[in-house]
């Protein structure tokens, strides 16, 4: 996230971290900054599950610890690789960090907000491709020359006026021949086809979610004349998520 910089780390912060919780928090909320960031480092091979290291009887603790680090540390640095951890080893909901976004800088806002709704986007997800299917086989229904093969996208740049930008990808699938995909390369743009008629298609399918205003889009384009974008509302009923109030965006 941030500038270069080499931090490495010794068998004395392995030896800290297996002291527990309560020799880390002593490092973490102290003020040595090398210090903090070594250890951070270390924490990182512990929390990693591919190194097999079981820290399972700290992992809680250490997880409210990192957010406080978030929250209040007097580095950037050190919030960086606090936030890092959370959002790669740990999971939602994150409530000290939650209860204080607006105490964070800035520069480092955006990255909370992600980390703080990964575990909501996980369960939004499946609703949205659900609901994109279900347009995929309405549409094909209607019109049978509309491509067997459609990518579907999450694409954080989805807006209610964006209808040709590049898309910034979260993740991505293959709609193809009525079964969903994933782990399919994609290649930056989508394949182009061409129909009977001549017209150029875009077997394409994408899709943002607005949290923070309750909202989802959902744009597809299956030709340059046949593209409509769509906004919901999001509804959340004991913990599950729902689409609700489809309402046109733009249509072409």
């Amino acid at each position: 996230m941030g500038e270069s910089r080499f931090v490495s780390y010794s068998d004395e912060e392995k030896q800290i971290v297996r002291q527990g919780i309560n020799a880390i928090r002593t490092v973490l909320t102290g003020t040595d900054e090398a210090a903090k960031l070594s250890l951070l480092l270390c924490l990182d091979w512990f929390m990693d599950p591919y190194y097999g290291q079981d820290i399972s009887d700290t992992k809680e603790e250490l997880t409210d610890l990192l957010q406080e680090v978030v929250v209040s540390d007097d580095s950037l640095s050190v919030k960086e690789d606090a936030l890092e951890l959370l959002s790669s080893y740990a999971w939602g909901p994150f409530t000290i960090l939650e209860n204080n976004i607006e105490s964070v800088e800035e520069k480092l806002r955006p990255d909370v907000e992600y980390t703080v709704n990964m575990h909501r986007i996980a369960l939004i997800e499946p609703v949205m491709l659900d609901e994109c299917n279900r347009l995929y086989k309405e549409n094909k229904s209607n019109c049978s020359w509309i491509s067997d093969r459609v990518w579907i996208l999450y694409d954080r740049k989805l807006s209610c006026s964006c209808k040709d930008e590049k898309p910034d990808i979260e993740m991505y699938w293959l709609f193809d021949k009525g079964e969903l995909l994933n782990g399919v390369p994609y290649k930056g743009s989508c394949f182009s086809l061409t129909n009977e008629k001549g017209f150029f298609l875009r077997p394409e399918i994408r899709f943002n979610i607005l949290l923070k205003e309750g909202k989802a889009l959902i744009a597809y384009y299956f030709g340059t004349r046949y593209a409509r974008c769509l906004e919901y509302e999001l509804k959340c009923v004991d913990g599950k998520y729902s689409l609700c109030n489809m309402t046109d965006v733009w249509v072409s």
